[in-house]
């Protein structure tokens, strides 16, 4: 890792820090100097000075110049890490000379740098890039962790979460979904196709997946704004149910019902998933990236209740970001910049999680139009590329998990009669070469 320049310590030009915010800068840029071990970051100081942290280009080859507009970027980032360097950004205290993908690319460096430092505890790696400010940062954590923690999805408490993200405006989100308005993750064949085509593709690899057809009551867990209502009913001509907690998002999806003239075969519930009567079961459950928003202390419940609405013949369908589960005990109790942000009270699960809590359970322009202001879009901004280089350098993945109940050979057909018919398709002296 090449060293930091010699202007490291020197005091910025025209920037006049206070005492704190040069202390804040001696301790963050000696952190940069130590971890930077992948790509160059340049930091780019009032007046010129320009604090340079190289690392291994082989491991990460970009290169960005982050632009320091106010000293107070220091003193944010040493006393609360990650989400220090987020209110830096969405105050305007830091800019990038790339004003497209220099936000990405910083998160691509620092993620490169986490996981290239083997001198790195797994406790720091679990933690982050941030953890060598964790002693400067203890009552910031300390704050946001008694603030996620009264964020904790009770009935009362996940309303009020929700509306803080799906109540900001239809428009708003209009601006930029395809438009079918499907809030998940698409399924693309290459990196350039329309996002519409993604998702489409996603919502029909799901009914595929799901085994729905004509026959069945298919109740969605977070319906969004209808996009896989109308889809599905259209491609099988199955009753569907579907439960959101947002008001905006209800009065949207309803209206397009209407118009797609499906009222006799879709229904609209505003309701928590724990409020449907377990009296009533339903063919097939779909849920597609609605657990993120359950929480940790929730999620056996959200099991619990999906068993006890699925018919005994009935499948289970989940889709659901993941975190890695090496990384799932520390995300769970702590906040970062989407539960602080954007979605309150969010936890995204690791695959263990999810099944170890089904066993557990088993039974621009246009944007300011609209009234937002110049903080509230960097906010978006950042969240957009904190998730895009989580997935990106695959930190974060994405499941789409079929569950059934043991012995659903009327769905799932007879497992060993498949087992002998595949063993009969595989050429004579090569069956141990598959099983």
């Amino acid at each position: 890792m090449a060293a930091a320049q010699s202007t490291l310590l020197s005091k910025p030009k025209h920037m006049e820090p206070s005492l704190i915010e040069a202390g804040a800068r001696f301790f963050v840029t000696r952190f940069l100097g130590r971890f930077i071990s992948a790509g160059c970051l340049i930091l780019l100081e009032e007046g010129g000075t320009a604090l340079t942290f190289e690392g291994d280009k082989r491991k990460c080859p970009l290169k960005i110049v982050l632009k320091v507009n106010n000293p107070q970027f220091y003193w944010k980032v040493m006393t609360n890490a990650d989400l220090g360097l987020a209110d830096a950004y969405i105050d305007g205290d830091i800019s990038f000379n790339d004003n497209n993908e220099g936000l990405l690319n910083l998160f691509l460096i620092l993620i490169a740098s986490r996981d290239s430092n083997s001198s790195l505890s797994k406790l720091n790696k679990r933690r982050g890039w941030w953890t060598p400010l964790i002693f400067t940062a203890t009552l910031g954590s300390l704050t946001r962790f008694f603030k996620h923690f009264l964020r904790h999805n009770s009935l009362t408490q996940a309303r009020r979460n929700i509306s803080r993200h799906y109540e900001l405006s239809n428009e708003l989100f209009a601006l930029f979904l395809d438009e079918t308005m499907t809030y998940s993750t698409g399924l693309f064949k290459k990196e350039d196709e329309d996002l519409k085509v993604a998702q489409l593709r996603k919502i029909s690899s799901l009914i595929e997946k799901a085994r729905i057809d004509e026959k069945h009551e298919v109740l969605e867990i977070g319906s969004g704004w209808g996009s896989f209502a109308i889809e599905v009913v259209n491609q099988t001509g199955c009753k569907y149910t579907g439960i959101t907690l947002s008001n905006e998002q209800l009065k949207l999806a309803e209206k397009k019902v209407k118009d797609a003239g499906l009222q006799d075969r879709i229904k609209f519930l505003l309701c928590d998933y724990r409020q449907l009567p377990d009296t009533y079961k339903y063919d097939r459950i779909i849920s597609c990236e609605m657990i993120e928003h359950v929480g940790h202390e929730y999620m056996d419940e959200f099991f619990g209740c999906c068993e006890s609405l699925l018919a005994e013949d009935g499948l289970f369908f989940l889709q659901f970001s993941s975190m890695p589960d090496e990384c799932y005990n520390e995300h769970k109790r702590s906040s970062d910049f989407v539960k602080e942000y954007i979605f309150p009270g969010a936890c995204i699960p690791s695959l263990s999680r999810v099944t170890s809590a089904m066993a557990n359970a088993s039974r621009l322009s246009k944007i300011l139009a609209l009234g937002f202001d110049e903080k509230f879009i960097r906010t978006w901004e950042y969240y957009f590329d904190y998730c895009a280089a989580g997935f990106k350098s695959r930190t974060l993945g994405v499941y789409q998990v079929v569950f059934s109940r043991p012995g659903n050979v009327a769905v799932l057909n007879n497992p060993c009669q498949s087992l002998h018919q595949d063993l009969d398709s595989v050429p004579e002296g090569d069956t141990n070469s598959s099983y």
